[in-house]
Order: structure tokens, then C-alpha cells, then sequence
């Protein structure tokens, strides 16, 4: 049986946002074009479409997986071995988001400068593609913990009889009680799904507070900044970063709540298949990230080509 280690692997995101930013740019020259420079902004084109398909492609899959574990639960067969795949697919779409957080704080990073290596809408849209790709996991991970297996009234004992010897050859009955295998299940599989939605709730409240502090540490700064272009910068960081904090309640408030997600029972054997086809799964989203790494460093190394092609058409026209 295939084991699931990393479920969801981090995507080559630093690739991916660069070929989003220029994806569809256009040179402002108004004079027509050499025909090499046509060609090879074309093959870039190429290049950049099927980047984008892939990862979309990518997209598809993650979003398949977390559907397939949204729509079952333990049963009392499977004990707690779907809460276990469903805990795994959280780490990993939890390990993309701080991914993605990181490349976030790196472009922030390049905006607070007087002189940044990228055009600042070239950065401030790096931004706004990792706010919506952190978003869309953490909408994924509220998803998988709406389907996890909730408290539920279910009698605790069952009753069984047993014969006991009396004078002579009558026998008596007498009912006794043990713990039924119903209640050691719901007790065991709603351990397991509260302590996943414990965490999933701390990490939410932490990245409240993280972003409160960030907005009271700005508004210190915009006091002392003298630099008109980094105050203005400022209070769009805060103004971002609050439609980041009024999102984060919005998920935690559903974290929280009591959910009646519809989710099928499935035995053992069928969760084994499923951790099967997820690893299936995982497996198509690495074949189309190496994919898309040749593809990024092609692309990258075009685009330098270009430039040279570009700088010599403009010393032969002067």
C-alpha cells in the first residue's frame, strides 16, 4: 500500500508568480518589431500558457483530493483511519500556505524599498496572486475540518446474557453491560477530529493577533516616516491586512461552528483504496511540478535570450 508522507507538496511558487506577473505583458514600443524578437516573444507566450495550464491543472487535483476526504468519515470498521488521511492532507495544505506566506513577506520585503528590484505593480500583483492562493487553502483546510466526525449520542452499553449453574440442572440467566464498540469509536474518532480542529483554530487566532501587532507596528512608523511614498505604502499594508484579519474571523467562525457536513461512513478496506488514490493523486501533482520547473527555467533562460535580442534591434535602429 502506498503511504501518503507529504500529501500536498509545495508548489515551485516563486516560478509560478513571476510567470503570472509577466504573463501577457506586452513591450510599449510602438515601432514594429524584428522578426527573431516576434518569434521568440512568441515561443515565451508558448511557454507561459501551458505553465499556467499545468498549474491549473495542479489546482484541479488538490481541490479533487480534498473533496474525496470532505465526503467521508470513520466508521466503526475504519476506526480513526480516515481522520488520519485527512490529518495529513492538512499538514501538507498548512505547509503550502506558510510557503506561500514567506514568498508574500519577501515582496513586501521589496516594496518597503525607496528603489525595489520590480515596478511596484509588478510586486503589489506578486501579492495580491499569494493572498489568493493562501485563501484558497485555507478555505480547502476549513472544508476537510467541516467533514471530520463530530460528538454524537450513541449508547454507551450493550447488554449481553450469561448462564450461571443453580441447584440441579436449571440454569439461571444474568444480563450484564460492557461498553459498546459504537461508543469507543465516537470516542476515539472525535478525540482525534477535536484535537485537528483545535489546531486549525489556534492557527487562525495566532495569525489574528500576528496581524493586529503588524497594523499597531505600521501606524508607529507612518508617525515617523518622513518618505511620502513608504506612508502611503504603509496604509496599504493595513488596509490589506485588515481585509486579511476580517476573512481570518469570517474562517474562524466557521471553524468553530457545529457542521452538518454530509459525509458517507466507509469501511477499512475502502479508506485503504482511498489513501490509495490519493497517492495516486500526489504522484500527477509532482509529475506536473517537475514539469513545470523545466518549463520555468526554459522560460527564464528565453527571456534573458530576449533581452539581448532586444538591446541589439535597439543599437541597429539608432
Amino acid at each position: 500500500m502506498k503511504k501518503i508522507s507529504i500529501l500536498i507538496l509545495s508548489i515551485l511558487f516563486v516560478g509560478l508568480i513571476s510567470v503570472n506577473s509577466f504573463a501577457g505583458e506586452k513591450s510599449s514600443a510602438d515601432a514594429k518589431k524584428p522578426k527573431l524578437v516576434e518569434q521568440k516573444e512568441a515561443k515565451i507566450q508558448e511557454m507561459t500558457d501551458e505553465i499556467l495550464a499545468i498549474d491549473a491543472q495542479i489546482e484541479d487535483t488538490v481541490e479533487k483530493i480534498v473533496q474525496y476526504l470532505a465526503s467521508v468519515k470513520d466508521s466503526a470498521d475504519s476506526h480513526t483511519k480516515v481522520a488520519v488521511i485527512k490529518e495529513k492532507a492538512i499538514q501538507g495544505l498548512a505547509k503550502s500556505v506558510e510557503d506561500y506566506k514567506r514568498e508574500r513577506g519577501k515582496r513586501l520585503n521589496e516594496l518597503s524599498k525607496r528603489h525595489p528590484n520590480l515596478s511596484r505593480d509588478i510586486l503589489q500583483k506578486q501579492v495580491d496572486i499569494t493572498d489568493e492562493r493562501i485563501d484558497r487553502r485555507i478555505e480547502q483546510i476549513i472544508n476537510i475540518t467541516s467533514s471530520l466526525t463530530q460528538n454524537q449520542d450513541v449508547k454507551k452499553y450493550d447488554t449481553y446474557w450469561t448462564q450461571q449453574r443453580s441447584s440441579g440442572r436449571r440454569r439461571s440467566g444474568r444480563a450484564k453491560q460492557k461498553v459498546s464498540k459504537e461508543y469507543k469509536q465516537n470516542k476515539s474518532v472525535t478525540a482525534k477530529s477535536n484535537a485537528l480542529k483545535d489546531k486549525i483554530i489556534k492557527g487562525l487566532e495566532e495569525e489574528i493577533k500576528s496581524l493586529e501587532a503588524k497594523n499597531v507596528s505600521l501606524n508607529a512608523r507612518i508617525q515617523t516616516e518622513r518618505s511620502k511614498d513608504k506612508k502611503e505604502q504603509y496604509k496599504k499594508d493595513i488596509e490589506a491586512n485588515n481585509v486579511t484579519i476580517e476573512k481570518r474571523k469570517e474562517q474562524l467562525q466557521e471553524a468553530e461552528t457545529e457542521t452538518t457536513v454530509a459525509a458517507t461512513p466507509i469501511e477499512y478496506k475502502d479508506a485503504r483504496d482511498l489513501e490509495d488514490k490519493i497517492a495516486d493523486l500526489v504522484l500527477d501533482i509532482q509529475d506536473h511540478e517537475a514539469k513545470m520547473k523545466q518549463l520555468i527555467y526554459k522560460r527564464n533562460m528565453a527571456l534573458k535570450k530576449l533581452g539581448t535580442y532586444e538591446k541589439a534591434a535597439a543599437r541597429q535602429k539608432k
